[in-house]
């Protein structure tokens, strides 16, 4: 059984890399810290669940971090998303008064500090794939997710799902992203959410959101419950695929229908951001939740990890870029899958210029 232990503001992991171990259900992780309403330090519970080696895929087992909601502990995720993600590998840490500090929670605890230090010690392990670590956030954590996705930069996170909450707009608002300068503060304008930031535009996206939600407004507005605004949840999808280079109109209305679920799909060009609108109250159902699923097991493959490279030279430079032009309008370098090679396919190509992953 290995232990790693991070004590109060520095961090000392047990180990180097030269003993690396496998991670397992024994696996004991602790990550502490100090602030004003834990001055002696406080340590996250973790609780884990990793899928018999023989289920490891090429690469090692993707890693979903859950984050749950208020008032209860992380075990109450663990258990049902076992069977939605049966090979990843499941990190469920419980917060301090069983909570995540956003804005006016009980808890004051520097929880984005912890998801970091977590995630960094998760890809340390020999049988994680350090690049397919996923983040899923359930109400309160959901918002957690949003602050992992916006103010995270560490380029192994490669998909967020947020479930039942929209972006607030203290998270997005005059067209950009935002993070507290400082620890938040709900005394300031928009929480202390002061600090424009541009996150990483690789990452896969996808949001559940139910039009008959009683805690958090499906059509946006202030939330009694969490005391913040949220962005209609459409135009809260629409804003992430924004930032990520969609360029097109929002996609509004009532979506595409999931079989006879009563689930709408809303799918940017590229498939990497998707909104579910669906009419679960604040939960999710048994399709919300095998769509989860799907998103999160069929996706990166190899062939898809560096999309743009034609001449597969492992960049994506001005020969590709000439290779696409002569095949303009063709759908012989089509990436969006619309069987037309134009501007939507420059814009994926452009995103991800540069070295391959």
């Amino acid at each position: 059984m290995r232990k790693i232990i991070r004590p109060l503001l520095f961090c000392v992991l047990l180990g180097s890399s030269a003993q690396a171990e496998d991670l397992t259900n024994a696996t004991q992780i602790e990550i502490t810290r100090s602030w004003s309403q834990e001055p002696a330090g406080w340590t996250w519970p973790m609780d884990i669940s990793v899928p018999p080696p023989k289920r490891m895929p090429d690469g090692g087992f993707p890693v979903c971090v859950l984050l749950h909601g208020a008032d209860t502990p992380g075990t109450s995720l663990l258990g049902g998303f076992r069977s939605v993600l049966p090979d990843h590998a499941l990190v469920a840490p419980t917060g301090y008064l069983l909570g995540w500090n956003i804005c006016r929670e009980p808890s004051e605890a520097p929880d984005t500090d912890m998801v970091r230090e977590l995630i960094e010690i998760i890809q340390d392990f020999d049988n994680v794939n350090p690049n397919a670590i996923r983040i899923l956030g359930y109400s309160n954590g959901a918002a957690l997710a949003h602050r992992v996705y916006i103010e995270n930069d560490n380029p192994g996170i490669d998909a967020v799902v947020t479930t039942v909450s929209q972006l607030a707009d203290i998270q997005h608002r005059d067209g950009g992203y935002h993070g507290p300068s400082g620890d938040p503060d709900e005394t300031a304008n928009f929480c202390g959410y002061d600090q424009p930031i541009v996150p990483p535009t690789s990452r896969r996206y996808l949001n559940i959101c139910n039009e008959n939600d009683p805690v958090i407004p499906y059509a946006g507005g202030f939330s009694p419950t969490s005391e913040i605004g949220y962005l209609e949840a459409r135009l809260s999808a629409f804003r992430v695929a924004r930032a990520k280079g969609y360029d097109g109109d929002p996609i509004l209305g009532d979506g595409v229908e999931i079989g006879t679920s009563d689930v709408f799909k809303y799918e940017y060009p590229g498939g990497d951001v998707i909104h579910l609108r669906g009419f679960e109250f604040h939960g999710l159902n048994s399709t919300q939740e095998d769509f989860i699923g799907d998103f999160l097991s069929t996706w990166p493959s190899d062939e898809e990890s560096c999309v743009g490279d034609f001449n597969q030279d492992d960049r994506i430079d001005g020969g590709d870029l000439g290779l696409m032009f002569a095949g303009w309008g063709s759908a012989d370098f089509d990436l969006n899958g619309d069987e037309t090679t134009d501007g939507a396919d420059l814009g994926l190509m452009l995103n991800a210029w540069g070295s391959c992953p």
